[in-house]
């Protein structure tokens, strides 16, 4: 069962300097959707030379709409309410089916089995994306790896809520550096595969390494979950 009740309209959780973070409601999904397309594109064709389509943001669209009310979607807003950076949490139902196991042919439950790991609830991190242009253009002393810092706080902290989750994901290779380099370990399973033009990683993230980094990152951070909760 869900713990959390998901917003028609944008939730404000926290200002940082002249930045706010918010839970991103229902009526802002489409937005984020085309926020992160936006940033996939720009990030992907300067990197790989990948080339969009309508068609793929669709379907970024629809299923964004599709998970919401399984997911906490949050999102750095500007003064001017523009994005500047996202991130969704989604726990997995029976009736939800993520690009790690059709993508990558992961078998999530050989792979808790194989891992030898009891686990409660599984949860799938995604969206993730930062204008780091815009960003800069801000009178804010938070840079990109700053903010990507804050949204895994924020969404692990969520992920994390109760003892025994486990985290899965999809990793650009040059992200799962960042990751590594913030001292998050995410434990690469699988091959990796091109997804949506970048590079792509199956990763787990398991509750004991999740739990250490968030107590190690930010304990006041972490206490913010409970307002929405």
């Amino acid at each position: 069962m869900i713990l959390f009740n998901p917003p028609d309209d944008d939730l404000l959780i926290r200002k940082y300097e002249t930045i706010s973070l918010y839970q991103i409601g229902r009526s802002n999904i489409s937005e984020l959707s085309e926020f992160v397309f936006k940033m996939y594109s720009f990030h992907y064709l300067k990197k790989y030379q990948w080339s969009s389509s309508i068609r793929e943001l669709e379907s970024m669209r629809q299923s964004d709409m599709d998970h919401f009310d399984e997911s906490v979607y949050f999102g750095f807003r500007n003064s001017k309410q523009e994005l500047l950076g996202t991130i969704k949490a989604t726990k997995r139902t029976e009736n939800i089916i993520f690009p790690i196991e059709y993508e990558f042919d992961i078998d999530i439950e050989k792979t808790i089995e194989k891992e030898n790991l009891r686990v409660d609830e599984v949860w799938h991190l995604g969206r993730l994306a930062i204008d780091s242009n815009l960003l800069r253009l801000q009178n804010t002393s938070i840079q990109s790896k700053r903010m990507l810092q804050l949204l895994l706080i924020h969404s692990l902290s969520v992920i994390n809520h109760q003892p025994n989750n486990l985290m899965i994901a999809e990793s650009d290779v040059l992200i799962h550096k960042t990751f590594q380099d913030l001292g998050l370990d995410m434990q690469i399973i699988g091959d990796r595969k091109n997804c949506l033009g970048s590079p792509t990683y199956p990763v787990i993230l398991k509750f004991e390494n999740m739990d250490k980094w968030l107590d190690e990152n930010s304990m006041q951070e972490k206490s913010l979950i409970e307002v929405f909760l």
